[in-house]
């Protein structure tokens, strides 16, 4: 009789439960499927020319998308799935990109050449900072500035797609800076090769390393010079990308009071708790327990959801918006890119 009461309770909730999560996935499906077709389509073309140019997915879905979104427009069926996509896939995939990463990296670099992090320690703050003051010489909005700042000091496009939400950037912004950078990264890793015999195998992964924009650009450059060098290259790299975690608690505290953000959002912004996640999966990974097959799968699916989320950012862009900031953007970062590696490369010959 219990079992018979229990069950007549039971089966309205989940009878409801059913009919709201099919609901819920009819609603999404339409534009996640949108979402999940440029994404590939985005990466097997990278797939395909990545041997003569490494844009990196994210900016040819990007392109993609922002074609498409002009062309076709966005249809309200399909808002809620490129909605869903922008705003939960993106922090899901930032968390997830914490187990790529691990405190055994700065380890390692420390023993490895403790100037070195010495001078990532320096480069990060002070690229970013330069960027923002080339911002106000070149009349560049300043979370624009401080994203591109982002992206050429930290990790390129993934910087800028973690830290994006913690300033409160636009979907513009966020579009123009992530192009910028991957497409400067792209063309540096060719001037890179060029400068290779100018520097030691150690010199050249160190410069590489230090100053490329994103990760890709980085080992790309640093492993034409071979082995040793792709090695001490990604470990740079990697070390940098550690410098997320404090940066953006800089820059959480730094825009808390921005009055252009306070008057876009409901609430005053906060610390953003995803990356408090990611620096607990910093952690994890470091303590070793988890099986490569593990952290090989998250790493994967973090670049699947990062990849979503920003081909679902291109589909909500605003064209006009990108035509009249990408020029300066695109000045901005080039000067940016010139001047550091100009000068990370002399301080790397002589000092290193």
């Amino acid at each position: 009789m219990e079992w018979k009461t229990l069950y007549k309770r039971i089966l309205p909730i989940m009878d409801k439960f059913y009919k709201r999560t099919m609901s819920t996935i009819e609603q999404h499906l339409p534009g996640f499927l949108i979402v999940g077709f440029i994404s590939l389509i985005s990466y097997t073309l990278n797939e395909l020319v990545k041997d003569y140019i490494n844009l990196e997915a994210v900016t040819i879905a990007i392109f993609i998308s922002i074609l498409y979104g002009q062309t076709l427009k966005i249809q309200d069926l399909t808002k809620p799935g490129i909605t869903f996509s922008l705003k939960k896939l993106l922090k899901v995939g930032i968390v997830l990109l914490g187990f790529k990463l691990s405190l055994q990296t700065l380890q390692t670099l420390l023993e490895v050449g403790p100037t070195l992090v010495l001078m990532i320690l320096v480069y990060v703050p002070v690229t970013l900072l330069l960027s923002i003051l080339l911002g106000r010489l070149f009349r560049v909005d300043t979370k624009l500035a401080t994203l591109l700042g982002v992206g050429s000091s930290i990790c390129g496009a993934s910087a800028i797609v973690a830290l994006a939400p913690t300033i409160k950037a636009k979907k513009d912004d966020s579009v123009i800076a992530i192009s910028t950078v991957s497409l400067l990264g792209a063309i540096g890793v060719f001037i890179y090769i060029a400068f290779s015999n100018y520097l030691s195998t150690f010199q050249y992964g160190a410069w590489s390393g230090l100053t490329l924009q994103g990760v890709a650009h980085a080992v790309a450059a640093a492993s034409s010079n071979g082995a040793d060098s792709e090695i001490v290259g990604t470990t740079v790299k990697l070390t940098r990308v550690l410098m997320l975690v404090p940066v953006s608690l800089v820059l959480s505290y730094s825009f808390k009071n921005d009055s252009e953000t306070n008057q876009n959002s409901d609430k005053v912004a906060k610390f953003p708790m995803y990356v408090l996640y990611f620096i607990i999966a910093i952690l994890i990974n470091s303590t070793g327990w988890l099986p490569d097959t593990l952290t090989n799968l998250f790493a994967f699916l973090s670049k699947v959801f990062i990849l979503m989320a920003m081909t679902a950012m291109g589909l909500n862009v605003n064209f006009r918006g990108i035509a009249r900031k990408g020029i300066k953007a695109l000045l901005l970062g080039a000067v940016l890119f010139v001047i550091m590696s100009s000068i990370s490369f002399v301080i790397i010959y002589y000092i290193l």
